[in-house]
């Protein structure tokens, strides 16, 4: 049986559907349902499944119908349609705080507490800090470790957040120690949180060129022309350096503060279809 509670993505979940039906001999097209749902377009439902458009808000009770998902079921995939849709953080913020309140119980398998781990810079930093902070409990103290600091609350909320996802646990001495689990952000749901992980980060750095001193932190920026070839390389060269720096932290010795690196490269100019810079 496919349940829709096991998606985080409303078109997989559509594609899916579609494959069990016709696993159990009542096969129906990607046309016959958008017909179902009142499409007018045969090919527009393929279309929406992949990804080349989205799905009408106004289709979306439709589509549900067509499928004859139950009331619970069909709330969870309007949710869902448009979280996947939405464009603007803040309405994703929304749209999955409402997805976490209403639908908790049934969406056990998409890692939205993995979700909440992205949402706030200090859970990570948090989390490495442990890595060599002596915490037995002290959330206050936990709290003013870091720069910017933040509320004893906060140091709280993370140290619960992280036991939950299994990244951290308090050993026989009192103290927490780092797990092996690793955390991906691989879900729909994750995903669109790293984004916003991303913009903290990024609100970090602006705010660190003015706290640190240049001796305490190191910047440096480049705007270079590059082909889709040269921007490919590029893109490889960021990938070994990120593995790197992995690998500089995981043999490091008497490790005493927690380091944020930002790599960005994005364009500045748009291109033509045949790879050359517009006028």
């Amino acid at each position: 049986m496919i349940s829709i509670f096991d998606y985080s993505n409303y078109r997989l979940f559509l594609r899916d559907c579609l494959q069990a039906q016709k696993s159990e001999g009542r096969p129906i097209t990607y046309e016959a349902l958008g017909e179902a749902a009142g499409f007018t377009s045969k090919g527009f439902l393929t279309q929406v499944l992949q990804g080349k458009t989205n799905l009408p808000e106004r289709m979306i009770g439709d589509i549900a119908k067509a499928l004859n998902l139950r009331k619970k079921e069909r709330d969870y995939f309007d949710l869902l349609v448009r979280f996947n849709q939405a464009k603007r953080a803040h309405d994703r913020a929304e749209l999955h705080a409402r997805i976490q309140d209403e639908f908790k119980a049934e969406v056990k398998s998409l890692g939205l507490d993995q979700f909440e781990y992205y949402r706030k810079w200090y859970y990570s930093a948090i989390r490495s800090l442990l890595g060599y902070y002596p915490y037995r409990g002290d959330h206050a103290a936990l709290a003013k470790q870091l720069e910017p600091p933040i509320t004893p609350a906060q140091a709280k909320r993370a140290i619960a957040l992280l036991e939950e996802l299994g990244l951290i646990a308090r050993k026989e001495d009192g103290l927490y120690h780092l797990t092996d689990r690793l955390i991906t952000s691989g879900e729909s749901f994750v995903s669109h949180a790293v984004i916003e992980f991303q913009r903290e980060t990024m609100e970090l750095a602006k705010a660190a060129l003015e706290v640190f001193p240049k001796g305490k932190r190191s910047g440096s920026t480049l705007t270079l022309g590059l082909s889709e070839t040269g921007y490919k390389a590029l893109e490889e060269k960021l990938r070994v350096l990120r593995q790197e720096l992995v690998e500089i932290a995981r043999f490091d010795k008497a490790i005493d503060r927690v380091i944020q690196v930002n790599l960005h490269a994005f364009p500045l100019t748009r291109k033509r279809k045949d790879g050359k810079a517009k006028p």
